[in-house]
């Protein structure tokens, strides 16, 4: 239970958030607040009940007895619930001293801000992360950003790929990898890590949201890396597009999909459809980066 204050640093090893004894000449003024507290404190300045402020993502008895400090939140909820309100996910945690997460704040700050096309915070990010990996992956993903990816250096990216060499079971962060440096990868090498997505991960219902929403991403910057050969290869252009098709259609993946659509409508000279389903992408990237509060 999140009883202890916050001299403490965070982590959240198992997906929930968690302190870590940090007590050692800590210099930084950090809060007295719990994180039950402070989301408590953030609530009420928001003029929000419990049902209003976490709607759609945890029930308002469960915020209830977070805030009690009677349980944990876990790291994804945290994250949406922040985000849910247009809220900075790292300016909430820093009153908290150092943060140790399993990434996925970082990683969902970090795509954030590259839908965004927000380079300066995403480096903010980047210099903020506290694992190297995800450091040198953010990079890249500045580096794309910039139209500078071919001149990355070869370093990280021989380094990056490594961690694939061995890889036995794909989980949230070797996905979200995946995701974000697809580009670097030669298109036969790109290939059977693809395939190895699409061969493994085929029991949709058993996964979380943020996991439907990477392999969506990954499917979509495959189709669309597909698309961009010089000789286009449509066996693999229909694996893409059918394991696309059979994503769960959940908002969280709205974008994706009709992206997917929309360069398959291009490939296959359907202008008019094209022109459509570009309207809709307009609407819905509008809609993506407008303030949610």
């Amino acid at each position: 239970m999140l009883q202890i204050k916050s001299r403490f640093g965070l982590f959240a090893e198992d997906g929930f958030i968690h302190f870590y004894d940090e007590t050692v000449n800590q210099k930084n003024e950090v809060s007295d607040m719990t994180i039950g507290e402070k989301l408590k404190a953030l609530r009420l300045s928001l003029g929000l009940n419990k049902k209003e402020f976490a709607h759609g993502i945890i029930n308002s008895s469960y915020l209830a007895s977070i805030e009690k400090g009677e349980s944990e939140i876990r790291a994804i909820d945290l994250i949406e619930i922040l985000q849910q309100h247009n809220l900075s996910v790292l300016s909430f945690l820093v009153d908290f001293g150092n943060v140790k997460s399993n990434l996925a704040v970082y990683e969902h700050e970090a795509d954030n801000a590259f839908f965004a096309q927000d380079t300066q915070r995403l480096i903010q990010i980047g210099n903020l992360c506290p694992n190297t990996l995800i450091k040198e992956v953010i990079q890249l993903m500045v580096a794309k950003l910039d139209g500078n990816l071919a001149d990355f250096p070869k370093d990280i990216q021989t380094k990056i790929k490594k961690i694939f060499w061995k890889i036995e079971k794909w989980d949230i962060n070797s996905l979200w990898i995946l995701s974000n440096v697809m580009e670097i990868y030669s298109f036969d090498d790109l290939e059977g890590l693809v395939h190895s997505v699409f061969h493994n991960l085929v029991y949709f219902s058993d996964y979380e949201d943020e996991t439907i929403k990477l392999l969506a991403t990954i499917t979509y910057n495959y189709l669309r890396i597909c698309l961009t050969q010089v000789r286009v290869n449509e066996q693999e252009v229909k694996k893409a597009s059918l394991y696309l098709r059979k994503i769960p259609s959940i908002p969280a993946v709205a974008y994706e999909k009709m992206k997917g659509d929309y360069i398959l409508a291009l490939h296959y000279s359907y202008y008019t459809t094209a022109e459509e389903i570009d309207k809709v992408l307009k609407k819905v990237r509008e809609d993506e980066l407008r303030p949610k509060n």
